[in-house]
């Protein structure tokens, strides 16, 4: 279910009720951490090439293609990173253009993907986000990391628990 940002507060209001308010699962800065990280990732691509460029071409060439490759992995994850929320039904996605709100039937499984807290949430169902997409929970993980992996693991039994309360209809039921 995809809404506007605008309407999405709207609707996320009347939906739920005062208690109910959605828990954070990411780190606020996950927007101005990707640029930090941008920033970083060419500065040190710069200096590989600086540093290489003096011991021959073969060398320049294959060390400016390996560690490219290795941050250009690191790139595409940290360009997927989300600001998440939580509640007890769903999974909301924060965007500047556009808001998502998925059902946590919906989620098949909360991975950790690194040991900096980068999680990757797995969806059966593609979502325009696509099939996976990844959140960090701290830009201090390692330092608070039982604390969020505790908060990791509260979404997990909420998962669990809506799973366990969605409807199964037979295959051959006819809808009315």
């Amino acid at each position: 279910m995809c809404l506007p940002a605008a309407s999405r507060r709207k609707y996320i209001g009347k939906r739920m009720s005062a208690k109910q308010n959605p828990t954070r699962l990411s780190s606020r800065f996950s927007g101005p951490y990707r640029w930090v990280l941008y920033a970083v990732f060419i500065g040190i691509m710069a200096s590989i090439v600086a540093s290489t460029i003096g011991k021959g071409w073969f060398s320049t060439v294959s060390q400016t293609l390996l560690y490219g490759w290795i941050f250009y992995m690191m790139l595409r994850i940290a360009n997927r990173l989300q600001q998440t929320y939580f509640d007890d039904a769903f999974l909301y996605v924060y965007q500047k253009k556009q808001d998502y709100v998925i059902p946590l039937e919906n989620i098949e499984s909360v991975e950790i993907e690194s040991l900096g807290g980068v999680y990757k949430v797995n969806l059966y169902h593609s979502e325009q986000l696509g099939k996976e997409f990844y959140f960090k929970t701290s830009l201090l993980y390692p330092l608070n990391a039982k604390k969020k992996d505790a908060l990791v693991n509260v979404l997990r039994k909420k998962i669990d628990l809506a799973k366990s309360r969605q409807q199964v209809f037979q295959r051959n039921a006819l809808m009315s």
